[in-house]
């Protein structure tokens, strides 16, 4: 397994970077435990077990706190989980836990977005992260050790399911970009203030792009190695602007200590969708599938 020493990082920083940036989120900003912890429907049952009223759940000081403590409690782990899938041999307790934190949390996205599969799939590279480092070590560790085709074989699924995870979050993407579900407030300032157009034309634009999103899914999962990298070519340097364009994009707009506390965290977390794809170009031209 050529190219071992560079996939393997690209993995590391990926899995530590989705871990450390929410961590981030939860330490200095919020994670949205509120939406679980405060719906009646699913929460209510809970509030009257331990003797509150509805309406005294949500609006007890105490209780907020205790939600607090949680969002810091799960921002300390993530933060002690994200570090140790840096550096640790074999991390496999860290990228446990730090999986089911990411799950939680990406359930709560999804909650919180009404249920939109779009939203599902967008942030599947992310919650997968650690659990791919996990199996690329493992991948690495037989190298040598097993018979040459079933190492074949065992490669070939594991970046099938690279491909599923980096496509699905592109088709995400793109069910927004597109308008299948409302364009979110946020993607079409970044693109005024990337490009300085109007709105109406960052609306254009946005359309094409997921347009390219969609295109750029498919090649990525049609069996021929040329078709993959063309794909990756468009999938990379995009999701470098749209990580970056957090910062640039609200620069101008909050003060210097929400840039740092807040967006940069939004960067750092979406390493994923970039370090992912790029030991996924990195196998293909080594010929590691």
């Amino acid at each position: 397994m050529t190219s071992n020493s560079g996939i393997n990082l690209f993995m590391r920083f990926a899995a530590a970077g989705v871990c450390l940036g929410l961590a981030a989120t939860a330490l200095f900003y919020d994670l949205p435990l509120r939406a679980l912890l405060w719906d009646e429907e699913w929460w209510g049952w809970f509030a009257a077990g331990v003797g509150y009223s509805w309406k005294e759940w949500v609006t007890s000081p105490l209780v907020d706190q205790w939600i607090v403590y949680l969002i810091k409690g799960f921002g300390g782990a993530l933060g002690v989980a994200g570090t140790l899938l840096l550096w640790q041999p074999r991390p496999q307790s860290a990228a446990v836990v730090a999986f089911f934190i990411l799950l939680i949390q990406h359930f709560l996205k999804f909650k919180t977005h009404f249920w939109q599969t779009g939203q599902l799939l967008e942030l599947g590279l992310q919650t997968a992260a650690p659990l791919l480092l996990l199996g690329w070590l493992y991948l690495a560790d037989r190298a040598g050790a097993t018979s040459p085709t079933k190492m074949a074989r065992e490669l070939h699924l594991f970046w099938l399911v690279v491909r599923l995870l980096i496509a699905a979050t592109f088709i995400g993407h793109g069910l927004y970009a597109v308008g299948i579900y409302p364009v979110p407030a946020s993607f079409i300032l970044m693109t005024q203030a990337g490009l300085g157009v109007t709105e109406a034309f960052a609306r254009e634009v946005l359309t094409l792009v997921g347009v390219l999103d969609f295109l750029a899914a498919i090649a990525l999962l049609l069996p021929n190695r040329q078709s993959q990298l063309i794909a990756l070519g468009w999938i990379i340097p995009w999701a470098i602007l749209t990580s970056l364009a957090r910062l640039w994009s609200y620069g101008g707009l909050v003060t210097v200590d929400t840039l740092l506390w807040q967006w940069l965290p939004e960067v750092v977390r979406r390493l994923p969708h970039v370090l992912i794809p790029l030991a996924l170009w990195r196998a293909l031209r080594a010929s590691v599938l």
